[in-house]
């Protein structure tokens, strides 16, 4: 069951998020034992790890009706006053070691890394407020002066996670709700928006396998308690249909020639009509893959990078796939055999 993960209230201040997980836990239990066909459905195929909040002592801090502040005082900040969404390793930290990448980080950024990279996620969101937007990757430059939208290789389906939580939600869109910024269709490149450097949703991206959005869901950052039912009917709806988006692209398993799982193999995959080369997962301890695509015509292929002792490496075949709007999920195992290394 491929993994996925929601986020709350990494800014102790902005409580939405953390109230609409609560809620969701609570529906999602509940739904399953009264067998409702599409939660059971959706639990029985998705791994769904919740965490309602990353910062409580900032929430602790936080003040009922207040809609602004961004410190220590109002709560965005965590108890070493910093702020967490500032505090994650970013693509300058790359070439990094596990120790020289965590060392000097807050303990609530610090269990989120660990977490990230030891578990094969395949879909996450985090939740803000202080705004009502779908925000998607990257959040950051590489380049001094670049303006716009930075893209990632997987572009098209970062792309499409932020419209389907803005197009199954009931005022994500309508832009007289939170007149603060404009956002066309509701979703926003976080980079666009305001650059921002040390964020989670970039970490996730750039350091794992999974992909993540922020969800701003509240213009008001921490609103009367009265709100709480209003904006969880906005948001229900696309709370589940985005967890249902895992469940497309292509998943498999990779084995070796005697038929034994392949941990850390390269999962690689090419548009055939595009060209364009997306971002590589590597499979899990248990030779599992997933990658998440649009319908499309693809190709992939499988390796392990190395070469051996006789001058072999491990690799498949490229094998072309197809994905349709009425099958949009392939399942589709590799086998891996000895070539020649490349000179």
């Amino acid at each position: 069951r491929p993994m996925v993960r929601y986020v709350g209230n990494m800014h102790g201040n902005e409580v939405i998020g953390r109230e609409l997980l609560t809620q969701l836990a609570q529906h999602l239990v509940g739904g399953y034992k009264l067998q409702d066909r599409r939660i059971k459905s959706l639990i029985d195929s998705t791994n769904i790890t919740i965490i309602p909040t990353m910062n409580p002592d900032g929430f602790d801090r936080g003040t009922e009706g207040k809609c602004t502040g961004g410190d220590y005082v109002t709560g965005r900040f965590n108890e070493g006053d910093v702020d967490l969404n500032r505090d994650f390793p970013t693509w300058r930290d790359l070439d990094q070691t596990y120790d020289e990448f965590t060392q000097g980080r807050q303990p609530e950024t610090k269990a989120l890394i660990d977490l990230i990279l030891q578990e094969p996620w395949v879909l996450s969101a985090n939740f803000h407020g202080g705004a009502v937007v779908a925000s998607y990757p990257y959040d950051d430059y590489r380049t001094k002066g670049q303006k716009g939208i930075h893209a990632t290789p997987d572009h098209d389906f970062f792309k499409h996670l932020a419209q389907t939580y803005a197009d199954n939600h009931m005022s994500m869109k309508n832009q007289s709700h939170c007149t603060r910024w404009f956002f066309k269709d509701g979703i926003t490149n976080g980079a666009e928006w305001y650059p921002l450097v040390g964020g989670m949703q970039d970490f996730n991206y750039l350091f794992s396998n999974g992909m993540e959005i922020t969800l701003e869901v509240s213009c008001c950052k921490y609103p009367k308690s009265y709100f709480v039912n209003n904006l969880w009917d906005q948001n229900y709806e696309s709370m589940i249909k985005y967890l249902e988006q895992v469940h497309q692209g292509v998943k498999g398993l990779v084995f070796d020639s005697s038929g034994f799982p392949v941990q850390n193999a390269k999962i690689m995959v090419e548009n055939l009509v595009t060209g364009n080369k997306y971002k590589t997962v590597v499979t899990s301890e248990f030779g599992e893959y997933w990658k998440l695509l649009l319908p499309g015509t693809y190709r992939m292929k499988a390796e392990v990078p190395g070469c051996l002792k006789g001058g072999t490496y491990k690799s498949s075949s490229w094998q072309k796939f197809e994905l349709r709007e009425n099958a949009p999920l392939l399942e589709f195992d590799m086998t891996l055999e000895e070539s020649a290394c490349p000179r």
